[in-house]
């Protein structure tokens, strides 16, 4: 999975060097302008932070450097130079040296890197916005505050993991340490655990300190006097001044935590500049010879294993597709009604490469799960936290693709569900000890593939749902009578009615009335089913089933007296010929068909279509939740590729029609919604 992640991060950061080379290019000719300035800063902070993220650490360093150059610049305490665009313009190159680098050119990298490093740190010390300022004479005019007294010290405290159990607070000795002077602190956390193996009185992070201070080495020590056996400390004078105030020490101190400070470089700033000329010179040396060997390099590190699209072009290109498979369709019907087997086979070959064409454009608009998982996890976190409860997530199958439009209409749904999950169904570490459970709730989101479906299922191991008490809210509300007898699935389903709460208090997660409603008109809106179970004590499933796409369908292209409908093959289980005197003489809906009893809609009555029903009807039998239901039509014309269009607004309100199709005669068939169909076909015979 991380090299998938890591070949993605190389990708874009391909495009981060382009967008970068071409932001440069504009800013050479505008060199005041703030808004190119920001967006090299955004690129240089993307390429840092993507870098750190996916273990490319090389680019996390050097591009840091790059990013605390432009930062100056963004707070007009540097002016765009000759020399930083130069410098820039080769770091470019030089990131894309390092993206490319298979490690045969190490050495020559980390030599080139060292030259532009040196180059930077220069400028950073020198290039002030008088741009005729000598170097030299800037370094000497900074505020140093010798006669001050005051000294700068590096500290590094790094305590052992017991250091609590002793009644020792880490924390309590930074603010000690703050109470001194002037002090930066940078902290390293990446020795956290995961939650299973996380242990609360244990200390898993420790700290670097930059501090200027009036104060004596010994009064610092002081601070550490009761814990010196219980950890490793080190403090070391950096200089006799206060570094605070010098120009182009802030961004030397601006280190992201994870990262050390480069005292190297803070302590030999005057060494740097020194070292200028002859880094210039060995760059000079370097780009003479640059022409034939720079064309070659680029001729080699260029060749494209992949490109990224924009959406609209995508959009474009499924709109076209679709366009082709009506028209497909036309044409299938024009070669039916002219008996030519030329046409008929040239017409059959066509098709055979729509279809193709088809599966691949739609193949390009997947976008794995994943794309949702980092936000969902960041989401557990923090309002685990918010509410004080323990609760671990897990993703599985996150790599199960769906079209991206429907991965932008189930992120708001899934973040409902996560949110009742955190607020409603996992109990706080205390109740569950009482409950004989682990300490820490569990949440998982599920995805896979099912049929022609994607299946995402989130599940939390909490207290469950009371069905009495949502059956007592509905009765409360007036939803139902009080007399009236549910299956357990009734109540749960009241759930998704508008405004339905069994929260007793409002809180900033949940308890708003606003919620699965919401969650279930979303995923209706994207053609989804989402429906709940629950054991008590033992936690809920939400599951929403969704198609794989909503542009186009392969569907049974179906006929009721002269209107064509479509029902999607993916919820179709079985077709049997039937009589219709058999139909008709059927008690309460329910007809047997070889030694099983199947309950069927008839659809002539349920659409209230007047004509003579044919002496033979066709039963389609479609999948619903775990069961097989009949769908009576007069007869099935066959297989067909249906571009989904929406409907207008005089057909809105009609849900059991998820739209509508152009066939190839030009005439209009509706997409049948069989779940839809059944649910309010049900309600309305119950009432």
């Amino acid at each position: 999975m991380m090299d998938n992640f890591q070949t993605k991060f190389l990708e874009e950061a391909s495009d981060l060097v382009n967008q970068l080379e071409q932001a440069l290019l504009t800013l050479e000719q505008d060199t005041e302008n703030p808004a190119l300035v920001d967006s090299i800063f955004r690129i240089m902070h993307s390429l840092k932070g993507g870098g750190g993220m996916f273990g490319f650490e090389n680019i996390t360093n050097f591009t840091h450097k790059l990013e605390n150059m432009y930062d100056l610049v963004r707070q007009k305490k540097l002016k765009v130079s000759r020399e930083m665009l130069d410098i820039t313009f080769e770091s470019a190159d030089h990131i894309t040296s390092m993206l490319n680098d298979d490690g045969s050119k190490t050495q020559q990298i980390s030599a080139n890197e060292e030259i532009l490093n040196k180059r930077i740190d220069a400028v950073l010390v020198g290039d002030t916005p008088n741009n005729n300022i000598n170097i030299v004479d800037n370094i000497e005019s900074q505020p140093l505050k010798t006669e001050s007294q005051i000294t700068t010290y590096y500290i590094r405290l790094k305590p052992y993991e017991g250091i609590q159990k002793n009644g020792t607070n880490p924390f309590f000795l930074l603010d000690e340490l703050a109470g001194l002077g002037k002090n930066k602190i940078n902290i390293f956390d990446s020795n956290i655990p995961d939650f299973e193996n996380f242990v609360f009185d244990e200390t898993y992070v420790w700290w670097e300190i930059i501090l200027a201070t009036d104060k004596g080495i010994d009064e610092i020590k002081d601070v550490f006097i009761f814990v010196e056996d219980d950890c490793e400390l080190e403090i070391k004078e950096i200089c006799k001044a206060d570094i605070f105030p010098m120009e182009g020490i802030e961004p030397l101190l601006n280190c992201r935590h994870d990262f050390p400070f480069d005292l190297d470089k803070i302590k030999t700033l005057v060494d740097t500049i020194l070292a200028l000329e002859k880094a210039k010179q060995e760059s000079n040396s370097k780009n003479k010879n640059a022409g034939d060997e720079h064309i070659k390099k680029f001729a080699k590190e260029s060749s494209i294993s992949g490109i990224r699209v924009a959406s609209e072009k995508i959009d474009s290109l499924m709109n076209l597709v679709s366009e082709l498979i009506t028209t497909q369709a036309g044409l299938n019907l024009f070669a039916d009604n002219h008996k030519d087997n030329e046409l008929t086979r040239i017409t059959e070959n066509l098709e055979n490469i729509s279809r193709q064409l088809r599966d691949t454009t739609f193949s390009i608009t997947l976008i794995p799960i994943d794309y949702l998982v980092v936000r969902f996890k960041r989401l557990v976190r923090d309002l685990s936290k918010e509410v004080g409860k323990e609760i671990e997530f897990e993703a599985r199958g996150a790599e199960t693709e769906l079209d991206k439009s429907l991965i932008e209409g189930i992120s708001e749904p899934l973040m409902h569900i996560l949110r009742n999950s955190i607020d409603h169904g996992i109990e706080t570490s205390e109740e569950r000890i009482a409950k004989g459970k682990n300490p820490q709730g569990k949440i998982i989101l599920q995805a896979y593939y099912s049929g022609s479906q994607v299946v995402i299922a989130v599940t939390d191991d909490g207290k469950g749902m009371d069905l009495e008490k949502i059956k007592q809210k509905a009765i409360d509300r007036g939803l139902i009578k009080s007399d009236v007898q549910l299956s357990n699935k009734e109540i749960l389903d009241l759930i998704f009615l508008p405004g339905f709460s069994t929260s007793d208090k409002i809180t900033n997660i949940s308890g708003r009335g606003v919620g699965m409603d919401v969650v279930k008109r979303k995923v209706s809106d994207i053609r989804g089913i989402v429906s709940v179970s629950t054991e008590k004590d033992e936690g809920t499933t939400i599951t929403i089933k969704l198609p794989l796409t909503l542009s186009i369908i392969d569907g049974m292209l179906v006929r009721i007296s002269d209107t064509d409908y479509i029902i999607p093959l993916s919820v179709i289980d079985t077709i049997f010929a039937v009589e219709h005197e058999k139909i008709k003489k059927s008690f309460n809906n329910i007809i047997t068909i070889e030694g099983v009893q199947y309950p069927f809609y008839y659809l002539r009555d349920e659409f209230n279509i007047e004509g003579e029903a044919p002496l033979r009807e066709e039963i389609i039998m479609v999948k619903y939740e775990d069961k097989k239901i009949g769908i009576v039509v007069d007869h099935i014309t066959g297989e067909y590729q249906a571009v989904l269009k929406p409907l207008g607004k005089l057909y809105r309100q009609q849900d059991i029609f998820s739209g509508a199709s152009i066939l190839g005669d030009g005439t209009v068939a509706l997409v049948v919604d069989t779940h839809k169909i059944i649910n309010q076909f049900t309600k309305y015979n119950d009432n």
